[in-house]
């Protein structure tokens, strides 16, 4: 059995800063985790700490409104949950922001959804939008355990 994670999110940024916020591994290493590399057309992401790594095959629409990562190999939380499942970020411009819907699908159901659940409110709600808006974001291991964190 599978299930979906989903968020909306609204960002004072334009689209196409936030794909390449999505893309680009130098900046997700800004607001996921500091320790991203690709590899081939894997970008390969770690929690070192945690002992934890996933490889994701990221792509983007052509107008830069659609980002998705394939998750190819996890063991976050150290089960496979996210292997074969899809992040998917459906951005939306408004003016001079986007908003994101965002859909972690095909998700397998595992003792680790409910971390997972408040991990991407908190990574993609805050730590991203605050390096959209302000350049600064709060990725691991900055910021190691989002349980003990506010949803602001």
């Amino acid at each position: 059995m599978t299930k979906d994670i989903r968020h909306s999110f609204r960002f004072s940024a334009d689209a196409q800063g936030v794909a390449r916020a999505l893309i680009e591994p130098e900046q997700i290493g800004q607001w996921w985790t500091t320790e991203v590399v690709a590899v081939g057309d894997l970008l390969v992401l770690g929690w070192s700490g945690h002992g934890f790594e996933v490889s994701i095959r990221p792509s983007v629409s052509s107008d830069a409104r659609r980002v998705v990562w394939k998750c190819v190999r996890s063991n976050m939380q150290h089960t496979d949950a996210w292997v074969g499942s899809e992040i998917i970020f459906e951005l939306t411009p408004e003016g001079g922001a986007t908003r994101v819907e965002f859909a972690h699908t095909g998700y397998k159901d595992s003792p680790c959804y409910e971390v997972c659940v408040e991990g991407w409110a908190f990574f993609v709600g805050v730590s991203l939008k605050k390096f959209l808006e302000t350049g600064q974001g709060l990725p691991y291991p900055v910021v190691e355990d989002t349980s003990k964190l506010s949803k602001a």
